[in-house]
């Protein structure tokens, strides 16, 4: 409510005022929690998922979000090599509890570890947690917990914050120069919970702790060397790190019954295609990034941009000719303060870059930019960058406070000047509690809502209230957990009342082959009663993701996220390390049957069954750099579809095969 009180000018005033503030208290701040666990040696010393089988690395430090800010950046990869360890490697051990400053509990072994993905993959998604685990720990208490402390603190990575490519190899990079340190990796998980990822470090000590800090190590790179092997880095130094971005992908897709077989009601144009349209679509990215110290201070520079051209082969769905755009995606920067051992951090950056607001419920990472007409790679989605952004992050212990002004990069034909302003603060103790309430206000835009009478109302004067609760394992059952999120919209100029919100509750089995996981979601967004005073319908925002809030692939493509319920039900597993299937089934319904902000064909219902949908989606890394994905969906038109086209629908197919790229 701060800028609902004090207006948004004032807003931005407060903010910069307590960011300036945070600057100045950074240098006495203390020092952070550290929790650790030591794990039983287990049957298995295989790390290709050193979450699941964590037990024979070592010991394990559960690091609350503690000493360096996360921020949204730009897409750079690790190339990083990967270090097996064998049965030789770690000997058993028994199960020992380690002290700490504020705790003497020992946490459970983390029951998330799901898939290892390419850090660019996760680019931008939420950090559930962050382990690091020594894999050759010393007999000396006193001295492990030394040495698990600077390698957090070095590290500084915390849980709760977006993960960034950029920030964990510059992180990797000062545990790598400890003296003590003989070598060090890290790894990127995606959870089982939906839309987050999990951080792992992973540290082999020299055998002799070396007492005297060593020298400055030679800088490295392909400036420096000259090889392409060093691709994709060019320079790394002590304090700088300057990589070069490829990100790329080509793909094939055929649609059968595209618009449910009536694209001359569904479909968003005058192009009507019938039966089975295949097409093939490409987007490249290259750019650069790079994050630098400024001198022997806290205080660091970074910046990024990347180009990206895509193409679209064939008539698509959308429109009949082939097109080819290219334009600027990233061009930000800005600046990090983050001093060794500090809880308090401060983050500041400006410009395009990618956003993501918890899990994409109300903001998604996928939809800062437009992606349709003459852009072409519709299904690829390869714009994700706001036009402009500005984020504010700033952290203490578990405890975050972020401020984001943005402008999302819309098409020229529906650019509705929105901007949104909002702030957000978070509490994430790296054990799986994390509480959330955020503000968000629209001080601009010129998109209006439609009433019965048509008279139309403007979004400008949105103000939302949006808290999220997070907990797992739930009622300390490992692999249980619980995620709710609710938002609250209402408007400074009118009557407005309108509401969203969702319970989703899931169970990964532990210790199974293929590790099948479960999942159920009540998700509701309600739709306008012209028999009240107050407008009710909901405004979705800025929510998107595939996985996430696009509630069915085609469903999704002719009703949004406003005047529906939905059931959702997942079953993923893992056939095998590198492989995951995901099926999900979604059925969806309507709050009233005026539905006008919808669909032309959809404006009045005559039913409240919206559809079914399953959607199979295949994810199959060939490697830390390249990703196969296939997805197939069948779409069936409720009721409220049929009757709008007199029953002159059919169900809607969609197969895709694509290949991504991430360096």
């Amino acid at each position: 409510m701060v800028f609902a009180a004090f207006g948004y000018r004032r807003a931005i005033r407060l903010v910069t005022s307590f960011s300036v503030l945070a600057l100045f208290n950074l240098a006495s701040a203390g020092q952070g929690q550290l929790l650790a666990e030591t794990a039983i040696a287990e049957e298995s010393t295989s790390t290709t998922d050193p979450l699941e089988n964590g037990a024979s690395l070592g010991t394990v430090l559960h690091l609350p979000p503690n000493s360096v800010a996360q921020f949204n950046q730009q897409q750079l990869g690790a190339n990083l090599p990967i270090t097996q360890v064998g049965r030789d490697d770690v000997s058993p051990r028994e199960p020992v509890e380690l002290p700490s400053p504020e705790s003497t509990a020992s946490p459970p072994k983390d029951p998330n570890a799901r898939l290892r993905i390419p850090p660019n993959f996760g680019e931008g998604f939420p950090i559930e947690r962050v382990f690091i685990y020594v894999r050759n720990p010393s007999n000396d208490p006193k001295q492990e917990e030394d040495v698990r402390r600077q390698l957090a603190n070095s590290f500084g990575i915390r849980a709760g914050g977006n993960f960034s490519p950029l920030l964990a190899d510059r992180g990797l990079n000062q545990v790598q120069r400890l003296p003590f340190v003989e070598s060090a990796e890290y790894r990127l998980y995606q959870s089982n919970l939906p839309g987050v990822v999990i951080v792992a470090l992973l540290v082999n000590l020299k055998p002799q702790e070396v007492s005297q800090v060593p020298g400055p190590k030679p800088p490295r790179g392909m400036v420096i060397s000259g090889k392409l092997r060093d691709f994709p880095t060019l320079y790394e130094s002590d304090r700088s790190l300057v990589k070069l971005i490829l990100n790329g992908g080509v793909g094939v897709f055929s649609d059968t019954n595209p618009w449910f077989g009536n694209p001359e009601n569904f479909a968003p144009s005058s192009y009507q295609p019938k039966g089975t349209i295949t097409w093939g679509e490409f987007y490249l990215e290259p750019g650069l990034a790079g994050i630098t110290g400024l001198g022997n201070s806290p205080v660091y520079i970074y910046g990024g941009t990347s180009y990206t051209v895509s193409g679209t082969v064939q008539p698509d769905i959308f429109r009949t000719d082939s097109r080819f755009y290219g334009d600027i995606e990233r061009l930000y920067g800005g600046f990090l303060v983050a001093k060794t051992g500090n809880p308090l951090v401060f983050n500041l950056s400006a410009g395009r870059q990618i956003f993501q607001l918890n899990q994409g419920f109300l903001f998604s990472q996928f939809s800062g930019s437009a992606n349709a007409l003459d852009r072409a790679a519709s299904y690829s989605n390869p714009r994700t960058a706001y036009e402009m952004t500005v984020l504010s992050d700033l952290r203490w212990g578990d405890f975050r406070l972020q401020g984001f002004f943005l402008e999302p990069d819309e098409l020229s034909v529906a650019d509705s000047n929105t901007q949104y302003l909002g702030i957000s603060a978070q509490y994430n103790n790296n054990q799986g509690v994390e509480a959330v309430l955020t503000y968000v206000g629209v001080p601009q835009s010129s998109r209006t809502y439609l009433l019965p009478d048509g008279e139309r109302l403007t979004r400008q004067g949105l103000q939302v209230i949006n808290p999220r609760l997070q907990l797992s394992p739930l009622f300390g059952v490992p692999g249980l957990w619980f995620q709710g999120e609710y938002a609250y919209e209402f408007n400074d100029r009118y009557s407005m009342s309108a509401q969203g919100g969702y319970l989703w509750l899931g169970y990964s089995v532990q210790n199974v082959r293929w590790q099948p996981s479960f999942s159920y979601r009540f998700a509701g967004f309600s739709g306008d009663n012209p028999k009240t005073a107050s407008y009710e319908r909901f405004d979705p925002l800025q929510a998107s993701g595939l996985t996430d809030w696009l509630q069915g692939i085609s469903l999704g493509k002719v009703y949004n996220n406003s005047n529906s319920f939905s059931h959702r039900v997942n079953f993923t597993v893992m056939p095998t390390s590198n492989f995951e299937l995901s099926l999900d089934y979604y059925y969806r319904f309507a709050d009233t049957l005026n539905n006008l902000g919808g669909n032309p064909a959809l404006q009045t219902l005559k039913s409240s069954d919206l559809g079914h949908e399953l959607l199979l989606i295949g994810r199959y890394y060939l490697s830390q750099n390249f990703l196969l994905q296939g997805v197939g969906s069948v779409a069936f038109p409720g009721s409220a579809i049929r009757l709008a086209v007199d029953n002159n629908t059919s169900p809607w197919v969609t197969l895709q095969v694509s290949l991504f790229m991430f360096f």
